[in-house]
């Protein structure tokens, strides 16, 4: 699957303090390589889905194709890696 037809939803909090930073490494690759991004609080019907689906109970989660890829804050070389596999 190309890069571009990937799907991306990183699970957030109100409370967490490094949710921006996997944020701003989300949006900074979905310009680059086009793929659909979505950020969904946990404490929002979609992001408590999510969460009880993969059964994730840390946030920053990070989602992509519909399986759990990362919990934290990933680091550039290992998201890219994930987006272009």
């Amino acid at each position: 699957m190309a890069a571009k037809d990937k799907h991306v939803i990183l699970l957030v909090s109100q409370w967490c303090a490094t949710c921006p930073d996997a944020d701003a490494l989300w949006q900074k690759l979905q310009k680059e390589y086009g793929f659909k991004y979505e950020v969904l609080d946990v404490a929002q019907p979609e992001g408590r889905m999510w969460a009880k689906k993969l059964v994730i109970r840390a946030v920053p989660s990070t989602i992509i194709d519909g399986k759990l890829a990362f919990v934290g804050v990933p680091s550039e070389e290992e998201a890219r890696r994930a987006i272009e596999s």
